[in-house]
């Protein structure tokens, strides 16, 4: 019985071996996933499978300059790292073919055109007050250019979440009027747009005998805690007016009240309003200009040396046979016997055995004759030279 059971030990034994044996061999035989590459509407991208994570990222379009994007690296369940980057990393409005570059090696990928992104939503809230029963709710919905013809502008309000503290029977309650949710008394509002240079201006009414406390703008599709589309305004009262003199310069008369004017980024205050500038970058000024200090668009001045392209100025890089010209590169057309050396013309000097070639405007060995000699670039007798003639 003894030798029975060791021989069954032995067996099992045996048995555990070789199924050790084939997971090792199976381990080692196992293929190693390939490189995965994604890119989304939102213009953010992945790239999954790759051997070690924290290694410098980059992507570029073809015939594009190379950006460094932000983004996350975490282990797969496959024990290989995947890199994801922020949303608005690749902002195309028409898509196509992108290289990744993960330290140095380069994988491709193809994205689709922008489409949206949650950072495209910012909100900052100016003013928010309650006269003769109507609560105003002032704020601004800052534009984000994402190429030189494409600029998005919030346009649909009404998809925000708004959110007011009011104090009912005593006690602070929350109001909310959302798409989806809308407490009964908060649910009549009304809300006016100003569209500006680099944002739009919205003003919400609401007529009410309440008493608000905050208000809170949200994008309920979004995570706030990611993206600024989120702001919350303790409410005050505002003086009452009749005209905007009655204001401060940095205010204006609205609705009976003194209310602070927010201008945009390209915009500057005058007599109780904003005014667009002429220009904000040098992309609102047509090719040739820059947005000067004062915001207008001046025409760009380029050195003797270089020739406008876009809004920048770029050197010229001339042949040897043309000088530079009106910011342009025109040709030398040297004399017969000269040769453009250096952007300039200069006399060809050929040794006494050569002459010159006009065709070529080179030097060319001279081929004299029997009881000829060179001299001068020339063939003449030897009887000459000896006897003293030329």
């Amino acid at each position: 019985m003894k030798k029975e059971a060791a021989s069954a030990v032995a067996v099992v034994l045996l048995v555990l071996l070789m199924l050790l044996a084939i997971a090792i061999v199976a381990n080692a035989q196992q293929v190693k996933p390939s490189v995965e590459t994604r890119c989304y509407g939102n213009g953010a991208f992945g790239i999954s499978n790759l051997d070690k994570s924290g290694g410098s990222v980059s992507i570029k379009k073809s015939g594009g300059s190379s950006s460094s994007p932000t983004g996350s690296w975490r282990e797969m369940s496959n024990g290989f790292y995947k890199f994801t980057s922020d949303d608005m990393a690749v902002v195309d409005v028409k898509g196509g073919y992108y290289t990744i570059t993960v330290d140095r090696k380069s994988y491709g990928v193809t994205c689709p055109p922008f489409e949206f992104s949650c950072k495209l939503i910012n909100l900052t809230i100016n003013s928010c007050y309650r006269r003769n029963s109507t609560f105003f709710g002032k704020y601004t919905a800052y534009s984000y250019r994402y190429d030189k013809k494409n600029e998005f502008r919030f346009e649909k309000p009404f998809m925000l979440r708004y959110d007011a503290t009011a104090l009912v029977g005593g006690k602070k309650k929350e109001l909310t009027h959302a798409p989806n949710i809308k407490s009964p008394d908060f649910e009549d509002i009304n809300i006016t747009r100003i569209k500006r240079v680099g944002s739009n201006t919205y003003t919400l009414k609401w007529q009410t005998p309440l008493n608000v406390s905050r208000f809170m703008i949200r994008y309920d599709d979004c995570d706030t805690a990611k993206y600024k589309f989120y702001d919350s305004f303790v409410c005050t009262d505002r003086p009452s007016c009749s005209k905007d003199s009655e204001c401060l310069q940095s205010e204006r008369c609205d609705g009976g009240i003194c209310i602070p004017i927010s201008c945009a980024a390209c915009q500057y205050q005058a007599n109780h309003t904003c005014v667009d500038y002429d220009c904000c970058t040098d992309l609102d000024c047509d090719s040739g200009f820059v947005c000067g200090n004062n915001r207008n668009c001046q025409p760009l001045s380029c050195e003797f040396d270089e020739y406008v392209v876009g809004h920048g100025c770029e050197t010229l890089e001339c042949a040897e046979d043309e000088y530079i010209f009106n910011s342009s590169c025109s040709k030398l057309n040297c004399a017969k016997g000269q040769i453009a050396v250096n952007h300039i013309c200069k006399d060809i000097i050929c040794n006494d055995d050569e002459s010159i070639d006009t065709e070529t405007s080179s030097c060319k060995k001279l081929g004299c004759g029997f009881l000829k000699k060179a001299k001068n670039h020339a063939c003449v007798s030897v009887f000459s030279l000896w006897f003293g003639r030329k």
